[in-house]
């Protein structure tokens, strides 16, 4: 069966292959990522997760598995995507040094099977300590440029992992797809 991931993510594509699913497709999908204030915050993330994965499921024909995913970090009931600029960032990264923050991952599955469509939606929330920063390691960090494609302008993987203390959670789901439920969606089709 096609599996498609709907992300230009490399992290969620590098995280797909480290499942074991070494031939799939990409199709970024064309949502407009936008907050639905109605809903609690794990239900917005799983709306967007859901969002994601049904704009390429209609385009896309014949048996197939769309994987959707969305990012957000929660501190004090405030939520962040990535950061709009450079100074977005600072100010992000600002509130969450020396503190605790929740990373929240939406997952959406749809699978077309011989003409059945099954869906599967969850999400997975994880907590990231961080530890104190100076402005000038802050800066250092955003001179890097990875931090304007983040949600929540860091990223636990790769250069900014010095200032993560600590997590309680899935590793995975903090660096953008909770491997293990995707894995119980779709172990049947893999």
């Amino acid at each position: 069966m096609k599996i498609i991931l709907a992300s230009q993510s490399p992290r969620r594509k590098e995280l797909l292959k480290l499942m074991g699913i070494k031939k799939f497709e990409i199709i970024v999908s064309n949502v407009t990522e936008t907050m639905d204030n109605d809903l609690d915050i794990f239900d917005k993330v799983k709306k967007l997760a859901y969002q994601k994965a049904k704009s390429v499921f209609d385009i896309t024909q014949e048996d197939r598995i769309i994987i959707g995913s969305d990012t957000i970090v929660e501190k004090d009931r405030i939520l962040y995507g990535k950061p709009k600029n450079e100074e977005d960032a600072k100010i992000m990264l600002n509130k969450f040094k020396n503190s605790k923050v929740n990373v929240i991952t939406g997952i959406a599955v749809l699978i077309e099977e011989k003409g059945k469509i099954s869906r599967s939606i969850d999400f997975d929330c994880s907590e990231v300590y961080i530890k104190d920063m100076s402005e000038k390691e802050i800066q250092n960090w955003i001179d890097t440029g990875e931090a304007l494609d983040k949600a929540g302008a860091f990223a636990i993987q790769g250069r900014f992992c010095v200032y993560i203390e600590k997590i309680n959670g899935n590793y995975d789901s903090i660096v953008g797809l909770p491997t293990a439920k995707l894995y119980d969606m779709i172990k049947n089709y893999i």
